[in-house]
């Protein structure tokens, strides 16, 4: 886990260590690679946005203590895969890789719950949680397509002895004899 973990750090040019309460150690190994994550030139903004991503996390899930947990370049990577092109579909990347962190917190918190108003209340937290990423996926769609959907309903009736064509028919003009 802690090999493909460093695999993906590699790819992404960083390597983050440390811990909240030791301090995280940011090494950039790739110029400019935090605005290459973020889809942002401006340097300052992927600082901030990557101070956004290690606060949504617990302790454990970004310390070099537990790096079965350590979520860090997972996020980091979510972030890089979703290509974010504007402000606000950064905000929207941060906002998703931490809900499907919680979502998968939440489901390891249910899976390891026996008592019944334990596993009611995590239930209740994945199914919010869940939801809310879907409303974030469908909330990217339709900013990156201006919210236009393209519905397209085909319908054919054919009779007795009569004959369809299916597919894309253009109608042209006289065909040449050269």
């Amino acid at each position: 886990m802690a090999e493909i973990a460093q695999a993906e750090a590699n790819d992404l040019g960083v390597k983050l260590s440390g811990s909240a309460s030791t301090g995280h150690k940011v090494e950039v190994t790739l110029e400019n690679a935090f605005c290459r994550i973020f889809g942002t030139p401006d340097p300052k903004q992927a600082e901030a946005l990557l101070g956004q991503c290690l606060k949504a996390l617990k302790a454990d899930e970004a310390s070099d203590d537990h790096p079965g947990h350590d979520e860090r370049i997972f996020m980091l990577s979510i972030i890089r895969d979703l290509a974010p092109r504007d402000a606000v579909e950064r905000m929207l990347a941060v906002q998703m890789a931490a809900t499907h962190v919680a979502t998968i917190r939440s489901a390891r918190w249910l899976a390891h719950t026996e008592k019944i108003p334990q596993v009611q209340a995590h239930y209740t937290g994945f199914n919010k949680l869940a939801r809310t990423f879907a409303a974030q996926v469908e909330a990217l769609r339709k900013h990156r397509t201006g919210g236009k959907q393209t519905v397209v309903v085909q319908h054919m009736n054919v009779s007795d002895g009569g004959q369809a064509i299916v597919g894309n028919v253009q109608h042209g003009g006289r065909a040449s004899d050269e």
